[in-house]
């Protein structure tokens, strides 16, 4: 059990912390304490990092030492679609590019309440059509995101399923946030359990960014008709209250006929893999994120 793990309970602590500090604070404060928190965590070695802008988008380009050449990762950050930059998801990124072996493009997509829904898929399909335009090919990438960034990921495959346009080679979800009418099993059943997330916190998040229609399938995916989505990995922690939304996901996907990785994680956190400073299960599931997106791009 996670009480009984002492770098989980530390971790637990750690959270506690975090929250009440951060109760007090305005949106503004949130963005800038979270920013500066995470953007201490070092990068990957070997790794080079270009800015840059899709349309005007701005965007950062991540390459590693062991890049594969046109092999790439489209990833799309957390934080409830109202906090969460670059800078804060910089450190992950890097990590996850060295264990993909692939060129990581990453976004800074407008966020609620200033630019609600459906700003942010608007900003991600800008940025997925610029990188095709670029000479990579669908097949070539792997589109991703954590939390607020995996319902970002999920809506962005959803939307080019409207569009008739060709999705990519796989689908990354790392405790993704894909039903905001909190109604799920899990946040009765977990929810006490939970450092980092609860109800309350979502329903704030959601009117934030949706307004009063929770249930729409580009912003609650678990909604949406998913067939003809591509191959999907999807890694969730036993510990959070958004488990329901993963495993509900994967069994409406594999209903269809896709081919889905559904990876719980016992004992984990919401997005434990971001804290792998903190979390000695960290690291071994970011080589299963990387293991998994490099079959998926043919990377040997």
């Amino acid at each position: 059990m996670a009480e009984k793990d002492p770098d989980v309970a530390a971790f637990w602590a750690w959270c506690k912390e975090r929250a009440a500090k951060r109760g007090n604070m305005t949106l503004a404060e949130t963005r800038e304490s979270f920013d500066t928190e995470m953007g201490r965590i070092p990068l990957a070695d070997n790794v080079t990092v270009e800015s840059l802008t899709f349309s005007n988008v701005p965007a950062e380009k991540i390459t590693p030492a062991n890049a594969t050449p046109g092999k790439a990762v489209l990833y799309l950050h957390g934080g409830g679609h109202v906090f969460g930059s670059i800078k804060s998801h910089r450190h992950f990124v890097s990590r996850l590019a060295v264990a993909t072996k692939a060129v990581a493009w990453h976004i800074d997509y407008r966020l609620a309440p200033e630019h609600p829904y459906p700003a942010a898929i608007e900003d991600a399909l800008t940025a997925y059509r610029a990188i095709l335009d670029s000479g990579i090919a669908p097949a070539d990438l792997v589109v991703g995101g954590e939390s607020a960034g995996g319902n970002l990921a999920a809506a962005l495959l959803l939307k080019l399923k409207q569009e008739n346009l060709p999705q990519p080679a796989g689908l990354y979800l790392l405790s993704p946030w894909l039903d905001m009418t909190t109604t799920a099993e899990s946040y009765d059943k977990v929810g006490a359990r939970d450092p980092m997330i609860s109800r309350e916190g979502i329903v704030g998040v959601a009117l934030a960014y949706l307004g009063n229609q929770p249930d729409n399938p580009l912003a609650s995916p678990v909604r949406a008709d998913v067939a003809g989505l591509p191959p999907m990995l999807i890694q969730v922690g036993s510990e959070e209250v958004l488990l329901s939304d993963s495993t509900t996901f994967a069994n409406n996907a594999a209903m269809t006929g896709i081919d889905v990785s559904l990876r719980v994680w016992a004992g984990m956190p919401h997005a434990w893999l971001l804290f792998h400073p903190f979390l000695r299960a960290g690291l071994p599931a970011i080589d299963e994120a990387g293991a998994w997106m490099r079959k998926r791009l043919g990377i040997g």
